[in-house]
């Protein structure tokens, strides 16, 4: 993969994106990569030599990787802290797996992870969770309780957030919003046998995506799919009166409200998209799933 330099950041931003430390090395595939789906990881491999990535788009993940060094740190006398583990074992089918946790607590066995990320993404954690933190903090788990080198024991799985964008207006504005910058996520843990079904089904589906050419398109959740909506626009107004998930529930919607598409409203289509595959997949320009789908 070849780092660019688009907006002319000076060097020293530059040398710290290209010294990444990270390093899966000594394992057929990491935590990170076994969430992701498998189209993706396999054409990132047959066309690395091919891909490019621009340092002003790393400025999020260097900043997160920052937060690293003070968790070394304020590390406890019997915590433990950044430490990579590898497990093969009957789950694994011939894999290695690795993943490297944050934190794990020796007095409470918590496994924490520190995120850097939005107010509103932890929000909306807080209130849906989230799918890819439970995955990961699950298979963190998972390798805790497989690696023999590991004597603490885990009892609670907690995303420690660190809001980038938070504003303190925000709070006199909002009763929801969070009170300070660092919000605590609980993250419910899978029993042990959920943790080892979920590593056999995902290594599994990579291993058979590494043997196809035909590789299986990523579900739409994994594209961040959103769907097509209908919304119903009254004459004068810029804002949508209502958006509704189809022609027929917003056709019932104006009759409901004694209005006539047509008749100083109209009902507008707003076309859906796969937002990971347009804005966030790198291999985008060699899945043909994306380059025959029009948005």
């Amino acid at each position: 993969m070849k780092i660019t330099n688009n907006l002319n950041l000076p060097q020293a931003i530059v040398n710290a994106v290209t010294n990444d430390p990270y390093d899966s090395s000594g394992s057929d595939i990491s935590v990170t990569r076994l969430i992701a789906p498998p189209r993706i990881r396999v054409l990132e491999a047959r066309n690395w030599d091919l891909l490019t990535d621009d340092v002003g788009d790393r400025i999020f993940s260097l900043l997160g990787q920052s937060v690293h060094h003070v968790i070394e740190r304020a590390k406890g006398k019997d915590d433990l802290a950044e430490q990579r583990l590898f497990v093969k074992n009957d789950d694994t089918q011939g894999w290695t797996l690795s993943g490297q946790f944050d934190y794990l607590t020796a007095k409470d066995g918590e496994l924490i992870d520190f995120k850097t990320t939005s107010a509103w993404s932890a929000l909306d954690a807080l209130s849906n969770g989230k799918d890819e933190w439970e995955q990961q903090l699950n298979l963190l788990d998972y390798l805790v309780r497989h690696s023999p080198e590991v004597t603490h024991e885990v009892h609670s799985l907690q995303i420690l957030a660190i809001l980038r964008d938070w504003s303190k207006l925000r709070v006199m504005q909002s009763d929801s919003y969070p009170r300070k910058q660092v919000v605590m996520i609980p993250i419910r843990r899978w029993t042990p046998e959920e943790q080892s079904q979920y590593v056999r089904e995902r290594i599994k589906a990579h291993q058979d995506a590494e043997k196809t050419t035909e590789l299986p398109v990523c579900s739409p959740k994994e594209r961040w799919n959103k769907p097509d909506s209908y919304a119903v626009m009254k004459d004068g107004r810029k804002t949508a009166a209502r958006v509704l998930p189809s022609k027929e529930a917003a056709e019932e919607w104006l009759s409901s409200n004694n209005m006539v598409n047509g008749v100083k409203c109209q009902i507008v289509l707003r076309k859906g998209e796969d937002v990971r595959c347009q804005n966030y997949c790198r291999v985008n320009e060699f899945c043909s799933h994306f380059m025959g789908v029009s948005f």
